[in-house]
């Protein structure tokens, strides 16, 4: 049986650690055939992996990409220069065994990534079909590939491919299996997806690009069936739907909450990317019985203007409507805006600012983003050429945030900078981590009081004590 070693090459920890779900997906989808070991380099050295490999002797080795970097301007930070110098090139000195790259991150622009990292082969998009059928040409001595939605070193021509359509069929990644889950369950959740594909068009967007541009809905049964036998396995983890949008379309979010309520699960699960435009007092009430004690909701803007500039599929009411609900069945938000997109204004800021002082619960928690990473093959990529803000010589590995001319870099930066230190609930998005006293500050004032919370809302009530 041949030997595959899966790396997930996600390194960044904080502010909490994010479990490897394309990694354990693809892992899952070889093991019937292959023997699949995955290496996890959050919390290991380059050492130890070439330890590892030297002792497994893999005949692959897949190389997950999650992240380009952070996605914040002032405070850039480029974790593929760190993932080529301390996984990538230490493996390709030392081992003479082919390297194939893949994951979102790869996927942003596969052909600027392959090039930067010059391994052997690339997979574009969804992994878990695509690798075996790769691996399949290689054990045959085919190397020369023309596989769609496939990059080779011995031929850079790729055909890239629609996402399939249908509903989502993926294997259980079974996380906890193939890593030491003990570091994320600390402090982490366990991430389920409870579809792919996103029919929103927002234009600074990747997610339409990576899973393609319409919905395909993984079955609910599958869905709950997975986060009961996990919560066999692993009992009290978090549970979190890393959709790009949890409730969109609304009735499958729905009828997801209902499914958990039917069997009676005693969950908490908590959520990325909650849309505004498709919010309501039934969703907001069956995720509470479901068991959900966060969301992250996105608006991006609460300037009437800047929604309709971002594209986003709601007007100002329907944010305000979303808020509204949100702050009468108490479901604990973070808010995460991004100010600088195109006819950006001090005005425009301004009324975001007043929508969060309105609106937002000072117990909820608000991020806000300057700037905006650009991504090739979006609208804003267009606009950013158009205006020259970027050149097209330019690729995704430069440094390319956008932030309006109408606004500028320096402005922009002024007025953040006055209105977030207004507010105790707001925070620039450079500034994430807490500190070390604050955090051990939140940690004694929840064992003291027995406060059952997310972090965030503990952490701003210790933070508004010791102000």
């Amino acid at each position: 049986m041949k030997k595959i070693l899966l790396i997930n090459s996600n390194i960044e920890i904080l502010p909490y650690p994010v479990a490897p779900l394309g990694i354990s997906l693809v892992a899952s989808s070889l093991k019937d055939k292959y023997d699949v070991k995955v290496f996890d380099s959050a919390f290991s050295s380059t050492s130890a992996l070439l330890s590892f490999i030297r002792e497994f002797n893999p005949d692959y080795i897949g190389v997950g990409l999650r992240n380009i970097d952070n996605v914040t301007m002032r405070k850039c930070k480029w974790y593929i220069d760190e993932i080529k110098n301390i996984i990538i090139n230490p493996v390709k000195d030392n081992f003479n065994v082919p390297l194939i790259i893949g994951g979102s991150g790869f996927s942003i622009a596969p052909e600027q990534i392959f090039e930067y990292f010059n391994v052997d082969y690339g997979i574009i998009g969804e992994a878990e079909e695509l690798f075996p059928k790769l691996l399949s040409y290689l054990e045959n001595g085919n190397y020369d590939i023309e596989l769609g939605n496939v990059i080779s070193k011995y031929n850079k021509y790729t055909r890239i491919k629609e996402q399939a359509s249908g509903p989502l069929v993926i294997p259980r990644a079974n996380i906890d299996q193939f890593i030491n889950f003990e570091p994320y369950s600390k402090k982490g959740s366990y991430p389920v997806q409870t579809k792919r594909g996103c029919t929103h068009k927002c234009i600074y967007c990747s997610y339409p690009n990576i899973e393609g541009k319409k919905y395909r809905l993984r079955l609910v049964s599958n869905i709950v069936d997975e986060i009961e036998e996990v919560q066999s396995r692993i009992p009290g983890i978090t549970f979190e739907f890393v959709d790009s949008t949890f409730n969109s379309p609304l009735k499958h979010a729905i009828n997801i909450c209902k499914e958990i309520i039917k069997r009676n699960l005693k969950i908490k699960i908590r959520t990325m990317g909650v849309n505004p435009g498709e919010v309501t007092d039934e969703l907001i009430l069956l995720m509470k019985q479901a068991g959900f004690t966060q969301i992250d909701c996105t608006p991006d803007s609460a300037s009437e203007l800047m929604i309709k500039k971002y594209r986003k599929n709601f007007s100002k009411n329907k944010l305000i409507r979303c808020a509204d609900i949100i702050r009468k069945y108490d479901m604990p938000t973070m808010w995460f805006f991004m100010l600088g997109g195109p006819g950006e204004t001090e005005d425009t800021i301004l009324e975001t600012f007043k929508f969060i002082d309105n609106y937002i619960s000072e117990d909820d928690m608000v991020h806000i983003t300057e700037g905006i990473r650009i991504i090739p093959n979006t609208e804003l990529y267009n606009i950013a050429i158009d205006e020259e803000i970027i050149s097209k010589e330019m690729n995704v590995i430069d440094p390319m945030f956008y932030v309006s001319p109408t606004i500028g870099k320096e402005n922009l930066t002024h007025i953040l900078d006055s209105e977030i230190g207004k507010r105790n609930n707001v925070i620039n998005s450079i500034d994430t981590e807490p500190s070390p006293e604050l955090m051990q500050a939140a940690i004694k004032y929840r064992k003291e009081k027995g406060v059952d919370e997310p972090m965030f809302r503990t952490l701003l009530r210790v933070q508004n004590k010791i102000k």
